[in-house]
């Protein structure tokens, strides 16, 4: 508990997190003259596309609160995805919210694995010193585990570094010890004194995608948090983490470059700028953002349709009474307001042929949170 910020102290920090998808070519492969001088163009192509450019990047801002032991509101304050004018439909993609390496019990990729320093750990893991660094007057044991032979159970594999100053880990490094059949995911937490206090400063995560591939080479995913003015055992009035955990209805979609460089711990490479450039033209020319709101709203049952949504719920339905019932609903959206909408409907039952309608005011005070208030009326048949 002394070392284990995350959980078990009270604080606040803000974000920056880039996510690249990308392919990573052999080196070995690029080294051979000959090897590569027999590829054929495709696989020459498509090496030179990873070489100018990424797939996909993506980069958010976060601000997060949390008070022990769950309390916690993180709120999206920009975002931007290649490709995309809107990425709003994405913002849980710029969620922070991780394990700390500590839990007794670890979960990735909606998996749970047994941690590797929970209780009883010793009975479950086998650690193996790898290592000793030196810093200052401090040193770093560098630990490997596993799981021991002869133990089943689901368990990571991979590296602590254990720092003598307060003997807390500085880093640790973690992935299944099995391999999964379909993505697989390895994490990193770094660790800094905060404060005086140690607290994770960034935040490493691999996504390995086996099953998508362009020509011979395997796709992934990297992604790299960085938290920044960290304040540790801050007091906090608790309407700073009241309703929903995750708020993402205010953030900014385009922020100027000055707004990114500031968060930015290194400015954007060559190949990060192309993607951003090539990516953008091409979602432009294929029009991504209506395609992305179109199947969002086929998952939601609404369609936008400028200032209103059309309520495809409302469009064909079956009873024993009513038959057939054909339908049409709308609802004004968030272009006219985030805190009041009115919607309303029309329907016709070719069994009892009557026409049925209603409407509907509804008034969220508070857009964030779950909560509304509706006044309504309606002419129709309830089963």
């Amino acid at each position: 508990k002394t070392n284990d910020g995350m959980r078990y102290r009270s604080h606040r920090y803000r974000s920056y997190s880039k996510t690249i998808f990308t392919a990573e070519v052999d080196s070995a492969l690029r080294a051979d003259t000959a090897r590569m001088a027999a590829l054929d163009s495709s696989d020459r192509e498509a090496i030179g596309f990873f070489d100018r450019q990424h797939i996909l990047l993506i980069e958010s801002a976060t601000r997060k609160s949390f008070i022990p032991p769950a309390a916690e509101q993180e709120e999206v304050l920009a975002m931007r995805v290649s490709g995309l004018q809107d990425p709003s439909l994405l913002a849980l993609v710029a969620s922070t919210k991780s394990f700390s390496i500590y839990e007794p019990q670890i979960t990735l990729n909606e998996k749970t694995y047994i941690g590797p320093i929970g209780p009883n750990s010793t009975h479950h893991y086998f650690f193996q010193l790898e290592d000793t660094l030196y810093l200052g007057a401090d040193s770093v044991f560098v630990i490997s585990y596993r799981p021991r032979k002869g133990t089943k159970f689901d368990g990571l594999k991979g590296l602590l570094y254990v720092n003598t100053d307060g003997y807390a880990l500085q880093n640790a490094i973690a992935e299944p010890a099995a391999a999964a059949s379909g993505p697989a995911l390895k994490v990193q937490q770094m660790h800094e004194r905060v404060g005086g206090k140690w607290f994770p400063v960034q935040l490493n995560t691999w996504i390995f995608l086996p099953f998508m591939q362009v020509n011979d080479y395997t796709l992934l995913g990297i992604g790299r948090t960085y938290l920044k003015d960290i304040e540790l055992d801050v007091e906090m009035d608790r309407k700073e983490v009241r309703g929903p955990a995750f708020v993402a209805d205010r953030m900014e979609v385009r922020r100027d470059d000055a707004y990114w460089d500031a968060l930015r711990v290194d400015s954007l490479d060559s190949k990060e700028l192309r993607t951003y450039q090539v990516i953008d033209s091409v979602g432009e020319a294929e029009h991504l953002d209506r395609k992305v709101r179109t199947l969002d709203a086929l998952t939601s049952g609404r369609i936008p349709w400028g200032p209103v949504d059309i309520d495809l719920t409302r469009f064909l339905a079956y009873n024993g009474y009513e038959g057939v019932r054909l339908g049409a609903g709308l609802r004004t959206n968030a272009r006219v307001s985030r805190v009041v909408s009115v919607g309303g409907y029309g329907a016709y039952g070719f069994n009892d042929r009557v026409v049925k309608y209603g409407g509907d005011l509804r008034v969220r005070p508070a857009p964030a949170r779950s909560f509304e208030l509706r006044a309504f009326y309606e002419n129709d048949v309830i089963e």
